[in-house]
C-alpha cells in the first residue's frame, strides 16, 4: 500500500523504525509500528511443526499427485488444500493422506493417436491423459472417491469404470473399451507395508 501525505510525498510499508503506512478494511493510514511478538507457546511451537511437516510432504509429492490436488482445489491453491488436509488429519490423529499413484500403459505397448484416459470426481475433469505415449500415470486420493475412468478416441468416449472405493480395487486392473478398441493396463505405486486390493 502507498500512502501520499499532503505534500506529495507517498510511504509504503515501514518508514524507519517508528512508524508504517498500511491498509485496513481499504482505509489507508500510518500508525506506530509495533514489533511482533513471538511468544512461542507449546501449542504455536507444535503447529508450526506440523505446518513445516505438511510444506515438507508437499514438495515431496510426485508432478501427478501434485497435478490432482490443484485439479481438486476450488477457490484456493492445490498446496492450500494439501497442507489444510494434512494438519487436519495430524491433529485429529489421523494418518495424512497421500494420493495414490496409478501407472497406465497400453496393452501392447503401442501408442494409439486421438486417444485419452479421462478420470473424473462426478463431472469434473480431474485428468486428461494421451495415450499417443502409450503410458502415463495419474494419482488419486481414497477419500475423494468415486472416480469415472473414460477412454476417448476422437470424440467419442466410453465410460469404462466407476470406482467407489480405491483400496479395495483389484490391481493390476484393465481399462477397456470394445466399442472404441482401446485396453489399457493400470497398477498402483504400493508404499512399503501397504495393501491395496484383494492379493492375488
Amino acid at each position: 500500500m502507498k500512502l501520499r501525505n499532503i505534500f506529495g510525498n507517498r510511504y509504503k510499508g515501514a518508514l524507519g523504525k517508528d512508524m508504517v503506512a498500511v491498509t485496513w478494511k481499504g482505509h489507508e493510514y500510518i500508525r506506530e509500528y509495533v514489533t511482533p511478538t513471538n511468544p512461542k507457546t507449546e501449542l504455536q511451537v507444535q503447529h508450526r511443526a506440523i505446518f513445516n511437516k505438511a510444506v515438507e510432504a508437499w514438495h515431496g509429492l510426485s508432478p501427478s499427485q501434485r497435478a490432482f490436488y490443484n485439479r481438486i482445489a476450488d477457490g484456493m491453491t492445490g498446496y492450500n488444500l494439501f497442507v489444510g488436509r494434512y494438519i487436519e488429519a495430524v491433529r485429529n490423529g489421523r494418518e495424512p493422506e497421500m494420493p495414490i499413484v496409478m501407472q497406465w500403459t497400453t496393452e501392447d505397448g503401442q501408442p494409439l493417436e486421438q486417444c485419452w484416459l479421462i478420470v473424473r470426481k462426478r463431472s469434473q475433469e480431474i485428468f486428461l491423459d494421451n495415450l499417443k505415449d502409450a503410458k502415463g500415470e495419474v494419482a488419486l486420493t481414497p477419500s475423494d472417491t468415486p472416480y469415472t475412468f473414460v477412454l476417448r478416441r476422437g470424440t467419442q468416449e466410453d465410460a469404462v469404470l466407476t470406482m467407489e472405493d480405491l483400496l479395495e480395487a483389484d490391481v493390476p486392473m484393465t481399462l477397456e473399451s470394445k466399442t472404441l478398441g482401446i485396453r489399457l493396463i493400470a497398477n498402483v505405486s504400493i508404499p512399503p507395508g501397504e495393501v491395496i486390493g484383494n492379493p492375488q
